[in-house]
């Protein structure tokens, strides 16, 4: 499937879930995530918006844990990841999106996982996200990256360009 028909297919089953089933997936994604982050330190992570698959729950298990947590802000055509104490540490930026508005920066190498967002995913672990390239700017030097998702926003095969990053695995219900 070209990319453009896949960022269509999984945001259209994205935005098609019920606000039960969103609940219920959101609930299992977080205890996935968890078990799989519980030994590492440093966690890069979006906050999720509008129908992503939430990961409010992720993050304030990250801060409860004393994890260091690290989130995008949008900085030209790339991301710059800064660590934040407190979900309150963050601000309405580009898009829409909740952005931290400032603390220590930390490079995607950094990390022990970059959790990204996604529109589709298919078998190989390929992804689209919304077509801005804002993520694939960074994915080659992370050096564990984990897409979250919803099951219905994966199809068999995404056609990739050479600059597309596969992930390592993507968690979903």
């Amino acid at each position: 499937m070209d990319k453009k028909s896949a960022r269509r297919y999984g945001l259209d089953a994205r935005t098609a879930l019920s606000a039960a089933d969103r609940l219920r997936k959101n609930r299992l994604i977080a205890e996935r995530v968890i078990s799989m982050i519980r030994d590492m330190e440093i966690i890069g992570c979006y906050v999720s918006m509008k129908d992503e698959a939430d990961t409010y729950g992720i993050l304030n298990w990250c801060l409860e844990n004393g994890k260091t947590l690290a989130v995008p802000k949008v900085s030209g055509n790339t991301l710059v990841f800064h660590a934040i104490g407190s979900l309150a540490d963050l601000r309405r930026g580009n898009f829409g999106v909740m952005e931290p508005e400032g603390g220590r920066i930390i490079q995607p190498e950094e990390t022990d996982i970059m959790l990204v967002p996604l529109s589709c995913f298919d078998s190989n672990n390929n992804r689209t996200g919304y077509g801005r390239g804002y993520y694939d700017s960074i994915l080659r030097q992370c050096p564990r990256k984990t897409g979250i998702a919803y099951a219905e926003q994966k199809t068999d095969c995404i056609e990739c360009d050479p600059w597309d990053v596969p992930l390592d695995n993507v968690i979903y219900e």
